[in-house]
């Protein structure tokens, strides 16, 4: 498999355009980022964090969105002109700024499905994009067949990068990791996971 990697100025963020859902205790660490930095986050929504439904029927809690219209040229007709809330101007992540002023990894408060995308964990270890005749992993029926295969950084490019070298950053980041989510569920107070993450 090789891809051309994450250009988020040239895809618009694509991959956000439906917020993300949330692993078990990364609404509560996001919550408590938000109401810690709410200078930072003063142009969030009050419902920044909603109930959602996947296409597949699939529940869940996940980042609200807002209308935002695509000028890409590749715009999947089955994806939504909305982006998550916390989607910036210039197509990159409030929470990824936070960790940047505050000093800790790009990583810290951003949930493990946005900084492992479009990579997905499979029995534990981490697995590419399909290549291409592969089903995507997100096929629901013809109304909706896919995403991973429909952004840019998910599709395969003859001309591109293996992608294990594309993606170095997030596999290390993975494997150093000790636990999913990252920070969620170990009943540290915020200050206590800033200091943590700065080690």
């Amino acid at each position: 498999m090789r891809v051309k990697g994450c250009d988020p100025a040239g895809c618009q963020g694509l991959c956000c355009y439906d917020g993300v859902y949330l692993l078990p205790g990364e609404d509560e660490l996001i919550r408590g980022v938000v109401r810690s930095y709410p200078e930072h986050f003063a142009a969030l929504p009050a419902g920044y964090i909603v109930d959602g439904t996947w296409p597949d029927g699939t529940n869940g809690v996940k980042t609200a969105t807002t209308p935002f219209t695509f000028t890409t040229e590749e715009f999947p007709p089955h994806f939504n002109h909305t982006r998550c809330v916390f989607a910036t101007s210039d197509h990159m992540c409030l929470l990824q700024s936070l960790a940047g002023v505050l000093g800790v990894h790009k990583w810290t408060f951003k949930p493990t499905a946005c900084w492992l995308f479009p990579l997905t964990i499979k029995e534990g270890d981490l697995a590419p994009p399909p290549l291409p005749g592969e089903p995507d992993p997100d096929y629901v029926d013809d109304s909706y067949p896919g995403y991973v295969t429909f952004v840019p950084c998910g599709k395969f490019a003859p001309d591109g990068t293996p992608w294990d070298e594309a993606f170095a950053e997030e596999i290390s980041f993975f494997d150093t990791v000790d636990q999913l989510p990252l920070w969620a569920n170990r009943g540290l107070s915020l200050v206590e996971i800033i200091e943590r993450a700065r080690v």
